[in-house]
């Protein structure tokens, strides 16, 4: 019996998409996979290399190489997505990272077209364009839901892996207390400056790291660039989970337009860890309980101490199993 094919259409950011493949290898699918960029770009031909040159030499014409790599990387993705002239399920993952056209033709090859956005759809509105290409259309922020009453949207909050060996991969000391990884958005400064100053005088091994572009790091404070990591590129999601899985502290610091369940959230879910977050919808969550998550506002820092010191309180199997990427799956093709 064949397995069941499966395309996979997914952002490379952080390389969400390797973890990704590798549980839906271990559920038995045949996976291919699409991501927006990444592929090596290389000339068609010596003409289009010396065309590009005379451009950008003597035009100041940096735009036409772009536009090539644009038609290289759309060039493969259809030839990835070739493999197969039938495919019984895709997922795609922040549809508004790809052309439609080319999920349009995605659409044309598979039985169940499915999409989960993590992102809000106040922030790029754009993805409503794409959701007629679609069976179901996930929103990880149940607000949107009520926003667009009139698209149909579904709710679903993040998952964790649950492949056996992510775990076992995760079984190293660990030498930080607290964690901590992000882009840098200046709304969240001010809480990162605060927080990091008190978990620095709590703990004694304290990781905030964060990411920005090159050339702006300049916008960050200065106390940031002193007392933590800034990175130029993405930390690849399998080294942030190795620190979540042993750390004591995880720290989630939302945006004002996020309001869903970040991957943080239900990451600590998983490996039993304390949570600070900024995310007041945790309150509502079938998973809380305030020995284990600890909302942030700017007039609470006094309470931290007690949450730190109170034992952190199991939650029902039953309950974390829902949030596993098997589970979370198989909802949405059996269930839903």
């Amino acid at each position: 019996m064949s397995k069941t094919k499966f395309l996979l259409v997914s952002p490379q950011s952080f390389n969400l998409y390797q973890l990704i493949v590798k549980n839906l290898e271990h559920l038995g699918y045949d996976v291919v996979h699409i991501e927006d960029h990444g592929y090596a770009f290389k000339y068609t031909s010596l003409g289009q290399r010396i065309y590009n040159f005379i451009r950008k030499t003597f035009f100041k014409d940096r735009i036409y190489k772009e536009k090539l790599k644009q038609a290289y990387t759309y060039k493969k993705q259809q030839e990835i997505l070739a493999t197969y002239n039938h495919y019984d399920v895709a997922l795609v993952l922040r549809a508004d990272f790809f052309q439609r056209k080319l999920i349009d033709m995605a659409r044309q090859k598979t039985d169940l077209m499915l999409c989960f956005h993590f992102d809000g759809i106040s922030r790029d509105p754009q993805i409503l364009k794409y959701i007629p290409f679609f069976d179901r259309f996930y929103v990880f922020d149940e607000g949107d839901v009520v926003k667009y009453p009139s698209y149909n949207l579904l709710y679903s909050p993040n998952f964790y892996f649950d492949y056996p060996d992510l775990t076992d991969k995760q079984t190293q000391d660990s030498p930080y207390n607290v964690y901590y990884v992000s882009t840098f958005h200046e709304s969240r400064a001010e809480d990162l400056i605060t927080l990091h100053q008190y978990m620095s005088r709590y703990y004694q091994r304290v990781k905030f790291v964060v990411v920005t572009n090159r050339g702006k790091e300049h916008l960050i404070p200065d106390y940031i660039h002193e007392n933590m990591e800034i990175r130029f590129e993405h930390v690849p999601f399998d080294e942030q989970l190795h620190h979540i899985a042993h750390a004591d502290v995880i720290i989630d610091l939302v945006i004002a337009d996020h309001k869903g369940y970040s991957f943080r959230i239900i990451e600590g879910l998983k490996f039993g860890k304390k949570i600070i977050t900024t995310n007041p919808k945790v309150l509502e969550a079938e998973f809380y309980h305030p020995n284990n998550f600890f909302i942030l506002t700017k007039d609470n820092y006094g309470d931290m101490a007690a949450f730190l010191e109170a034992p952190y309180v199991p939650i029902a199997n039953a309950i974390i199993t829902k949030y596993s990427f098997s589970e979370w799956l198989r909802h949405k093709i059996y269930v839903q």
